[in-house]
């Protein structure tokens, strides 16, 4: 029998490996705390176990800036500290007894991934709400300069790290996040996004290339269809894509709009789940089967597993799901 990560590598290269490993979104604490007021779920129990899904682990990396601090870049003098809250030599920056974890995660049987793309654009540049996003949007038009800098410094500071990681293990995966639109469209045009993150991205995408991490799976939300030929350009070659029904884009018309080098994961839509089978059953048809049929594919709710899930219809979901895969990949 083939274990998850086998599984998951083969679907992923489109070769012979039998079905996807069961993974499935995030479930929210209200939900589990709902479940367990209900009985539905043990006190201590994960829903993972409850379930029997398929482990997947992240490295344990701190990508993030140092003590949590936040520098909004949009002023000359913010450099300084930008560079010094995303210090590469930081040794904190690998888990206590890194080499004991390496080892540990270059024997193991489920997938493992990194997270080195872990905010975004906006978020890098150091955006928390409405105003701050207003003065770094003025900087990329008053300073594209100081932008580029920044960018290409937090560019390095990810190589440098993803060079001290995999030297010891390798990722089976890299989860790269990018929120960057809402319902309407992208916060940036492509062509200033091309500008001033892809350079980075491309970097980042290159040194994991390097690094023998051959699948690079970018998170996102929104009306994204405009940025997506970049990421794919950068070497991104894998998406899940935050509630597709909310714009309209469904996994199947993204499989025809972008071929087979974008592997999909996720992808069933949280509310033909909530509607009940009939409509999950409509969905599943017509949507999520032809691309599993294709192969690249490993699907799961493509939101959140939010407290307005009863128990039961999650369930119903899960079990038709199966079902699907069952008979496609057997």
């Amino acid at each position: 029998m083939k274990n998850s990560r086998t599984r998951l590598l083969g679907t992923l290269d489109y070769a012979p490996c039998g079905p996807p490993p069961r993974y499935e979104s995030e479930f929210s604490d209200e939900t589990l705390a709902a479940w367990r007021a209900a009985g539905r779920l043990g006190a201590q129990e994960s829903p993972e176990a409850h379930f029997a899904f398929d482990t997947r682990e992240d490295f344990g990396i701190d990508w993030g800036r140092a003590r949590e601090a936040r520098v909004e870049v949009s002023r000359d003098n913010a450099l300084t500290p930008f560079r010094l809250s995303f210090d590469p030599d930081d040794p904190a920056r690998l888990p206590e007894e890194w080499g004991t974890r390496a080892r540990v995660l270059a024997a193991r049987g489920h997938a493992a991934y990194v997270v080195p793309w872990d905010e975004g654009l906006f978020q890098v540049l150091g955006i928390v709400d409405g105003a701050s996003l207003n003065r770094v949007l003025a900087a990329l038009c008053e300073r594209p300069a100081l932008i580029e800098a920044a960018m290409q410094h937090y560019a390095g500071f990810v190589e440098t790290l993803i060079g001290r990681v995999c030297a010891q293990a390798t990722p089976d995966y890299a989860l790269l996040y990018e929120p960057i639109a809402s319902n309407h469209g992208p916060v940036v045009s492509p062509d200033t996004y091309r500008r001033f993150a892809l350079p980075a991205l491309r970097r980042v995408v290159d040194a994991l290339d390097a690094a023998g991490v051959r699948h690079r799976v970018l998170w996102t939300a929104g009306k994204v269809l405009g940025l997506v030929p970049l990421w794919m350009d950068a070497g991104v070659n894998g998406l899940f894509l935050n509630q597709y029904a909310q714009v309209d884009i469904t996994c199947r018309g993204m499989r025809r709009r972008f071929g087979p080098e974008l592997r999909l994961f996720g992808g069933v839509n949280w509310q033909a789940a909530l509607a009940g089978p009939a409509a999950l059953d409509v969905f599943l048809r017509s949507e999520v089967r032809p691309v599993l049929e294709e192969g690249g594919m490993v699907p799961y709710l493509d939101d959140t597993v939010r407290v307005y899930m009863p128990y039961d219809t999650f369930c119903a979901y899960r079990a038709r799901l199966d079902a699907l895969v069952a008979e496609v990949c057997a």
